[in-house]
Parts: structure tokens; C-alpha cells; sequence
């Protein structure tokens, strides 16, 4: 499990970081000869596709509880949310339209959910479709975030709060004593959390120091030391929370397409909260 997931992480770091070099430097003539069109193209084709099988496990998750999913419904959903986020990050009417597809989603799962003329249990299948979709909706923030600032602080976003997760299984390991939340992930400490919040934040006033020697947006030292625990303490939110769905399904992984790590909701589970936190702190710098 560990060779495996030895070879499946690097792989998958440097793919990542290939497509956003490629979004920030070779798309950049997008902006005169398809002035319309947003910036962040390929890191949009990349969050369509992470989507789908993201979809795919929340809803087996939920029907391994005894929920009902109208999968193609969560894909379609969550796709037209992240495009509206993309197309509309810079328009005042963004909340708006955003509750309107989440809303929108609302009823029609209300309508798929009563095919049959069903009725029993539609208010909670509705609602855990509907769920699907706001929290795969969180890869947006990412989205407007490439169009605030550059594709290189979406990476430093999640390298800071990956970087959390090695800093806290280090410490963990070693002189981890007093378990977090042993009723739902025995394996974590109060001191793996400490510090992995404090390995992201180094992380994160790293990155801010190289961020500012290429010239991109940068923020002071303190921002940076702020950031990195924040999306430390957010990533390992998301990770509890992940653990929580799986727990509530007996699923001890949320899919097997990535050998060693599971599925896509356990490599994308700690970035989901991170993306509204990183946007937070960096649009108020």
C-alpha cells in the first residue's frame, strides 16, 4: 500500500503542477485572441473531470447508506456550478446565480427522486443530491481565485495544505500520544494536527517569499503564516469529514482509481474546504 502510494503521489503532483504551469504561461494569449473567454482554461477542464468520479463515489457512499442518488443529475448539477462560477467570478451577480442553480438543483431532484411515483424518503435523497453538489461546488473558489490572482497560488494553495497532511502523520508517528478524534480517525493526534498546522505554515510563508521573487501577488508574512494554518486546520476538516461519510457508509476508501490512496475523494477531500478559506484570506490582503 505504501510503494503504491509512493509512486501514485509524485505522479500525480507533477501532473497538477504541469497543467498549471501550462494554464499560467501557454494559455496567456487566450486574453487577445479570445478576449471573452476567462483565464483558467485547463485548470477548468481539470475540475470537470475530477468531478465526475468525485460524483460518482459521493453517491455510492450515500447508497451504500440506504440513499437514494440521481448521479447523472449530481454531474450535470455540479458542472453547470463550476462553470458558472468561471464564467461569473467577477460579477457582482455571482451569489445569486449560484443559489439559483443550487436551488434549481433542489427541485429537480425532487422530481427525479418521486420517478415512480415515490414518495418515501425523497425529502432526504433530495437533500443528499442537492448536498453532493454544494460541496464538489467548492472546487469553484478555485476557479475564481485563477482569475483574482495567478494558477501559481492555486498550487501553492494545495501544496500548503497537503503539506499539512505530511507534517501531521510525521508528528503523529513519532511523538503522537493523545488520539484527536479516535471514535472517528484513530490514527490522528493532537500533536500530528499541531504540527501539521505548523508545517503549513512555513509551507505557506515559503511559497508567499517565491510567489513575490517571480512578481505574482503576494502577501505579508503574517498573512502567510495565517493562511497556512488556516487551510491546515480546513484540510483536516475536510479529511474528518471524509471520514465521517466513509464511516457512515463501512467504506474504508471512497473508491480504488488511484493505487494506494484510494479514490478521488481521498486525495481532493482536504482541498474542498481549503478553496473558500484560501479565497477568504486572499481577496481581504
Amino acid at each position: 500500500m505504501l510503494s503504491k502510494r509512493l509512486i501514485t503521489g509524485p505522479i500525480l503532483i507533477i501532473c497538477f503542477l504541469a497543467l498549471i504551469a501550462i494554464d499560467q504561461s501557454i494559455l496567456a494569449w487566450q486574453s487577445n485572441v479570445l478576449p471573452m473567454l476567462p483565464e483558467g482554461s485547463i485548470l477548468m477542464l481539470l475540475c470537470l473531470l475530477i468531478s465526475v468520479p468525485a460524483c460518482i463515489e459521493l453517491s455510492q457512499l450515500a447508497q451504500s447508506t440506504g440513499r437514494r442518488t440521481a448521479t447523472f443529475l449530481t454531474i450535470a448539477a455540479t458542472w453547470t456550478l463550476l462553470v458558472t462560477m468561471w464564467i461569473q467570478s467577477s460579477s457582482s451577480s455571482l451569489p445569486g446565480i449560484t443559489m439559483l442553480v443550487i436551488g434549481a438543483t433542489w427541485w429537480a431532484a425532487l422530481i427525479v427522486h418521486t420517478k415512480g411515483q415515490r414518495t418515501d424518503g425523497v425529502l432526504a435523497d433530495a437533500s443528499v443530491t442537492t448536498a453532493i453538489v454544494v460541496y464538489l461546488g467548492m472546487l469553484g473558489f478555485y476557479l475564481i481565485l485563477r482569475q483574482d490572482v495567478s494558477a501559481w497560488w492555486i498550487a501553492a494553495i494545495v501544496l500548503i495544505t497537503k503539506s499539512c497532511d505530511i507534517g501531521a502523520y510525521t508528528v503523529g508517528v513519532s511523538i503522537g500520544k493523545r488520539k484527536l478524534i479516535p471514535w472517528l480517525s484513530p490514527g490522528k493526534t493532537v500533536e500530528g494536527l499541531i504540527g501539521g498546522v505548523a508545517t503549513a505554515a512555513g509551507t505557506a510563508v515559503i511559497a508567499s517569499m517565491w510567489l513575490e521573487s517571480e512578481g505574482l501577488f503576494t502577501i505579508t508574512p503574517l498573512k502567510a503564516v495565517l493562511l497556512g494554518s488556516l487551510l491546515g486546520v480546513a484540510g483536516q476538516i475536510g479529511d474528518l469529514t471524509m471520514s465521517l461519510l466513509k464511516r457512515d457508509a463501512t467504506q474504508k476508501d471512497s473508491g480504488s482509481s488511484l493505487p494506494g490512496m484510494g479514490g478521488i475523494m481521498d486525495v481532493i477531500d482536504s482541498l474542498l474546504l481549503a478553496a473558500p478559506i484560501g479565497w477568504l484570506v486572499l481577496m481581504n490582503s
